[in-house]
């Protein structure tokens, strides 16, 4: 059902205050979600650094094959997060 005309304002305060809120929650879980994926992605990069130090010769290789990327790729990830 339509608003009645002195009703509009009202229905469109509320449908904007609906829509700022919905957005607000969905931004917040949003920002929290990438906070997660950045802490994974060090903890994964750290333990990639570590396992990688020491390891035999040629285990960089392997790891390329393991990983699917190359190993620029991994030297460049192990130190940013390192």
């Amino acid at each position: 059902m339509t608003p009645r005309p002195d009703d509009i304002q009202q229905a469109r305060e509320e449908l904007k205050k609906a829509l700022a809120d919905a957005k607000a929650k969905r931004d917040k879980i949003f920002e929290e979600t990438e906070r997660v994926r950045e802490a994974a992605e060090a903890d994964y990069w750290r333990t990639v650094a570590a396992t990688l130090d020491g390891a035999y010769h040629g285990a960089r290789t392997d790891a390329v094959a393991v990983l699917g990327v190359t190993r620029d790729y991994i030297l460049k990830k192990t130190k940013k997060y390192s």
